[in-house]
């Protein structure tokens, strides 16, 4: 594939370091190429990178970080429909999955047309409070509904498909995609979930006589979360970002984004070989 009109948008973690250099000679490799392409540093979390000028003509971003600065970074351009391809400078590497030795092999694949491409969904949300919509947003990962210092058991409806479930009590609620479900979401007790499936996983966080077990929902229709009642603060997260306050009456609901994360990689690897190489599964 030529590799006219291709342009590369790059992302280093915060804080730069080995990132920044790594940045620099995958720009200089690209420009050999005769492929334009622009780096940018992440902020410091909670703030998010600014990259909306950079759209027009991109059709590649690269994330140099941990799956931190992948989730941050994907969220932003969640809407471009472009994918996003991870060379991990973290611990894990669940989604920056790419090794750093590895770069230059992606970067052959890319101009290749070869980078293997994964479909994962995200959410689209808002919150709402009495008619009005008070805030919105995009999660790659999940969102948490949790209490704050103060242990007191919050109250939610869950509803979907025009069911419900009513006086759910719990010190909080995960909607987990499946993309997250590798995340708090499995620490709390929620399913392993193929990440290129469409349901939304909702697993309670220490619910009150067992009130409710982990769900596996369709995606096909909303999903409607009320906080009914609570005695001390109560707080929305979007993808471990920073919270957003809520109290009795706020609704939140959540729906598949119009956009899938085209998740880029080298290889494929199975799901089961992922979860054997981080640890989820032992033999």
């Amino acid at each position: 594939m030529s590799s006219e009109n291709k342009s590369v948008l790059i992302v280093t973690k915060a804080g730069g370091g080995e990132a920044n250099a790594l940045a620099e000679t995958i720009a200089c490799w690209l420009e050999e190429r005769n492929v334009p392409s622009v780096i940018v540093q992440h902020p410091e979390p909670p703030a998010r990178v600014d990259v909306v000028r950079y759209r027009k003509g991109c059709d590649l971003v690269v994330v140099l970080g941990g799956d931190g600065t992948y989730i941050s970074t994907a969220g932003q351009v969640l809407d471009w429909g472009v994918p996003v391809l991870g060379v991990n400078h973290g611990r894990v590497g669940f989604l920056a999955e790419a090794p750093r030795e590895d770069w230059e092999t992606a970067m052959e694949q890319y101009l290749a047309g070869q980078l293997d491409i994964s479909r994962r969904i995200a959410f689209s949300y808002e919150i709402q409070h009495g008619n009005n919509i008070v805030a919105k947003g995009i999660a790659v990962n999940d969102l948490v509904i949790s209490r704050g210092a103060v242990a007191r058991i919050i109250s939610f409806d869950v509803g979907w498909q025009g069911q419900w479930i009513r006086n759910l009590r719990a010190d909080g609620l995960i909607v987990s995609t499946p993309n997250g479900s590798t995340a708090y979401n499995v620490s709390a007790g929620g399913p392993l979930v193929h990440p290129e499936v469409g349901v939304f996983c909702l697993t309670p966080v220490c619910p009150f006589l067992n009130g409710m077990r982990p769900m596996v929902l369709p995606v096909t229709d909303p999903l409607t979360i009320d906080i009914s009642e609570t005695s001390g603060d109560v707080y929305l997260t979007e993808d471990g970002r920073v919270p957003y306050p809520l109290s009795s009456g706020y609704r939140i609901i959540v729906n598949r984004s119009k956009k899938d994360l085209l998740l880029a990689r080298i290889k494929k690897d199975t799901f089961f070989a992922k979860l054997r190489s981080k640890g989820f599964i032992s033999e």
